[in-house]
């Protein structure tokens, strides 16, 4: 991963069809807008490419105070999969993990999420549109 934003660096044209997998760890709800990353992921990955995805749908735009004009699209689960079937991805492996994020484990306080966890291969033949 290089610094910056994902969009602003995977959607430029040199990305497009050069990787072999993704792998997006408590990651892809970080989005203002989970579509676009999806659609990003399937440009950028070769036919046959894999998408490996870990993590829970916390969307953190989310009710963020003073900025209400802020855009933030946020799917649920079973949407987040009908987009990325839309976008060319077929389920090799899916489930829930429970988990922990940074959690000390001698601390009485630990938040555990109950994350997907998937692996998705893009379908060959699917065509790349750039985002707008």
């Amino acid at each position: 991963m290089c610094g910056g934003d994902f969009v602003e660096v995977y959607s430029d044209s040199s990305q497009v069809g050069a990787w072999d997998a993704v792998v997006t760890c408590f990651f892809i709800d970080t989005a203002h807008n989970i579509v676009e990353y999806i659609e990003i992921i399937s440009q950028i990955l070769k036919d046959g490419g894999v998408w490996i995805n870990f993590g829970p749908l916390l969307y953190h735009f989310a009710d963020m105070y003073g900025q209400e004009d802020e855009m933030s699209i946020e799917l649920s689960l079973e949407d987040v999969k009908r987009v990325a079937l839309h976008y060319g991805f077929e389920f090799e492996k899916e489930t829930t993990i429970e988990t922990t994020y940074t959690t000390n484990p001698r601390s009485m306080m630990q938040n555990r999420y109950f994350a997907a966890f998937w692996t998705m291969r893009k379908k060959s033949g699917v065509a790349h549109q750039q985002v707008p």
